[in-house]
């Protein structure tokens, strides 16, 4: 690993893929902090599950943490704009350990709903602070990797948290793993804060950016209208596989158990953690386009191959190749839909524009599922993965037709 800086395009001297910075501002709290998160996961249905609630109103706990990470996408880009990078970063985590001390000492269950949800935003906002600055202080062909390496992480630490919260829930009781989380965004903010020294507080104005009025909500959005496309119909793809919904999907269509379902889990991530490091990698040293396309080319081939094998009813191990295919693919894009944002977002308001670009994309990963679900139920299950392979070849048209190539020389 090398200390070694790099200069951005701006001028800042910023950190580079490989170093003790990026580790300790980037990495490393991400690991933590979805370390704590999949810690808590063990946790969360009993907890639910003891304020007497039927399972629909339980499932709130889920989707009120799901609601606060995309609630807070443009609320956190815009705070980002106003008091900088490392105070979102550091306001963060402090909120996530607030409301998970909190969720300790919950007496209802509309108060575990409303600590969720806010736990949710907690995590939104360091995930925007860290995606601003790299868009800020790294070069271009240091950005994916970043940004790549960064949710990697993050998957690594949501793997093994459920794990470690299991025994946890187990032994102490289902409140106990939340306080280990609320210890862990605590620690996340040591390397946080120290290793993110080297970066600017925020994005720094020029003199006459400074005297400019801040960008309209139309100025920020109309000009880069299809950029906003491809943050949209990349989540319509990726959300029915990052949502789960092809286990679902197995277990009707195959019968499929909670066991074999779990070893496709567990080749799933396998198979795809490798990927998802060497997607940054692959974005910075042959350029976005050249990643990205094939692998949203692959995803539509993919999806469309799974049409036909919902249309012919082929066999349980016809779907288990495609089903890794499909993976291996969705792997080969994983980070890079951010890395774009990243690369795009304009100097004097980069908080804001990702936060749009993340409220979505996100959008689009939520709305993913619903709309396979919906024509799955009132259609077929092959015309749903047909509707998929469909939104993964509009990515791939719009990628070639509208996003700058990055990649710069070594």
């Amino acid at each position: 690993m090398t200390s070694d800086e790099t200069e951005p395009a701006n001028g800042l001297r910023g950190i580079a893929a490989f170093s003790w910075n990026s580790v300790l501002s980037t990495y490393l709290p991400a690991f933590i902090l979805a370390l704590g998160t999949g810690i808590a996961v063990p946790g969360i249905p009993t907890l639910a599950k003891s304020f007497d609630v039927s399972f629909g109103v339980a499932s709130g706990v889920v989707t009120a943490f799901l609601l606060g990470n995309l609630f807070a996408t443009i609320p956190s880009g815009w705070l980002v704009d106003r008091f900088g990078y490392r105070v979102i970063m550091i306001a963060g985590p402090l909120l996530t350990a607030v409301t998970a001390l909190l969720v300790v000492f919950t007496d209802s269950f509309a108060q575990l709903l409303v600590l969720r949800f806010f736990g949710g935003c907690a995590a939104q906002m360091w995930t925007m602070g860290r995606l601003a600055a790299i868009s800020q202080g790294a070069a271009p062909a240091q950005r994916g990797r970043l940004v790549s390496w960064m949710f990697g992480m993050d998957s690594c630490g949501s793997l093994a948290g459920p794990i470690v919260g299991g025994f946890i829930a187990s032994t102490w009781g289902a409140r106990a793993p939340f306080v280990i989380f609320a210890v862990l965004a605590l620690i996340a903010l040591v390397p946080a804060s120290r290793g993110g020294a080297s970066l600017p507080s925020r994005a720094p104005k020029a003199p006459a950016q400074a005297a400019a009025p801040s960008l309209s909500l139309r100025q920020l959005v109309l000009p880069r209208l299809p950029y906003f496309a491809v943050a949209l119909f990349a989540g319509l793809t990726r959300g029915p596989l990052q949502a789960d919904l092809l286990h679902l999907y197995a277990a009707f269509a195959y019968d499929l158990g909670p066991a074999a379902i779990g070893y496709l889990a567990t080749g799933a991530t396998i198979l795809s953690l490798p990927l998802v490091f060497g997607s940054g990698w692959l974005m910075d040293r042959f350029g976005r386009k050249l990643t990205m396309v094939p692998g949203f080319v692959g995803g539509t081939i993919a999806m469309t191959a799974l049409a036909v094998s919902a249309f012919a009813d082929l066999s349980l191990a016809w779907y288990v190749g495609l089903f890794f295919f499909a993976v291996v693919m969705q792997a080969l894009t994983s980070g890079s839909i951010q890395t774009v944002g990243a690369d795009v977002a304009p100097p004097d308001a980069r908080g804001r524009f990702l936060g749009l670009w993340r409220f979505t994309s996100q959008g689009g990963s939520a709305l993913g599922p619903i709309f396979f679900a919906i024509v799955a139920d009132q259609v077929n299950y092959g015309t749903s993965f047909l509707l998929i392979a469909a939104f993964a070849a509009v990515v791939a048209v719009l990628l070639v037709r509208y996003v700058p190539e990055t990649r710069t020389a070594d």
